[in-house]
């Protein structure tokens, strides 16, 4: 090779490293969690969180009875929530294991999880270990 070919490739190597060194230095959650979704106000019961794709896409109060509508990978799910206690009451995917799971509180050792929808529901402070952990891992 000659020696302007060298120089050029050096220069597109340097170049190169130094987007990595600005995307390392990029925030890697910025994208994934909206930290606004989380309530700073407390809880009648306490905080859970609906978990798509490593995101949440939804805080609810369990001490306030409430239906809820998120959509998953494949399909809808409505969650119910009543006296502090939640569940998937349908979904529309081809599992309905989360469904099965029938109601959980804040003493349930498994969170409900739709693998084919990508969801897991569970109390916030974990949810919030989850991402970080995958967001962490990138």
């Amino acid at each position: 090779m000659k020696k302007k070919e060298w120089i050029i490739l050096a220069v597109i190597a340097l170049a190169a490293l130094i987007m990595l060194g600005v995307m390392k230095m990029i925030p890697k959650n910025s994208a994934e969690r909206d930290p606004s979704l989380m309530p700073e106000e407390d809880a009648k019961g306490i905080w859970v969180a609906v978990v798509n794709r490593n995101k949440a896409i939804l805080y609810f109060d369990s001490g306030i009875d409430a239906e809820y509508q998120v959509t998953g990978n494949v399909s809808d799910m409505t969650i119910e929530v009543a006296d502090g206690r939640w569940r998937v009451k349908e979904v529309e995917c081809y599992d309905f294991t989360c469904k099965n799971m029938g109601w959980v509180d804040e003493e349930a050792i498994l969170p409900i999880i739709c693998l084919p929808n990508d969801i897991v529901i569970v109390d916030a402070e974990t949810a919030a270990n989850m991402i970080s952990e995958v967001n962490d891992g990138n």
